[in-house]
């Protein structure tokens, strides 16, 4: 549902007065594009994306000079709402035009307007996205798990100790590519973010008695990141999961995990 149908739903547009419609309308126009006036044209495309009948120009114009509602605008055939009844009408839709964290972020940008794609298609992204959710979490507590052992046993320069010549071959190269694109938000502060889902499980291998207080079992970490690895990509290269069972492989790899780890 688009912001202006949502408008139309919330007011009960259809219900009121052709120049109470238009009225409402200036005011949405106002809110929707910024600006403080709109003319009778912006009015008259908005009955009709709103798949409302459209007004006569004569009588909605004369209809805005008897009205105490709508003033005059700062050029030549522009009007403004009142203060009084913007104010009003603030109160009642204003929620519309705030972000809010009950507001999805996918309502916001109207996903399903996406061209070529079917009703079916967004519901399995939205699907996929609860799967993310899982797997965010999963491999960024393992990131953590990682980073916390081995500052802690081989001190500040753990990287440098640690990582392999393709791990640091390849933090370099990304963070380079971060700084000649300035405008991207960088992955993370740390080098665990620059690397592969394979490096992790290579690094806790790598340095497997720092990693038993914490795990006691290596091999279940192999197992379980490794496995997963293929299902983490089909996600982060955005495809589709279409059995559930993938699914149920994530939940109890991760949970798993949460009954496996020491912090």
């Amino acid at each position: 549902m688009d912001l202006l149908e949502r408008f139309c739903q919330d007011l009960g547009l259809q219900s009121l007065s052709k120049t109470d419609q238009a009225i409402a309308l200036l005011w949405f126009h106002a809110r929707s594009t910024g600006s403080t006036d709109g003319s009778l044209a912006d009015i008259d495309a908005l009955f009709g994306a709103a798949g409302l009948p459209r007004p006569n120009t004569s009588r909605l114009r004369e209809a805005f000079r008897k009205s105490r509602d709508v003033y005059k605008g700062s050029a030549e055939g522009q009007y403004r709402v009142s203060r009084t009844r913007a104010a009003a009408l603030d109160e009642q839709l204003g929620h519309l035009f705030r972000t809010t964290p009950d507001q999805k972020v996918t309502d916001r940008a109207g996903v399903r307007q996406a061209p070529l794609l079917l009703e079916a298609d967004v519901d399995a992204a939205q699907q996929m996205a609860e799967l993310y959710i899982i797997l965010h979490c999963y491999e960024n507590s393992a990131r953590r798990l990682i980073e916390t052992v081995l500052s802690t046993s081989l001190g500040a320069t753990w990287w440098e100790k640690a990582a392999n010549t393709g791990m640091k071959a390849k933090y370099q190269d990304r963070r380079q590519k971060e700084q000649r694109q300035k405008w991207i938000t960088p992955r993370g502060g740390s080098p665990l973010y620059y690397i592969d889902w394979g490096d992790l499980v290579a690094l806790i291998r790598k340095h497997e008695n720092e990693f038993l207080p914490f795990i006691s079992d290596i091999k279940f970490v192999e197992l379980r990141l490794e496995e997963l690895e293929r299902l983490r990509n089909i996600v982060a290269h955005h495809g589709v999961l279409p059995a559930e069972d993938d699914f149920q492989r994530v939940i109890l790899s991760f949970r798993d995990w949460c009954r496996q780890v020491n912090p």
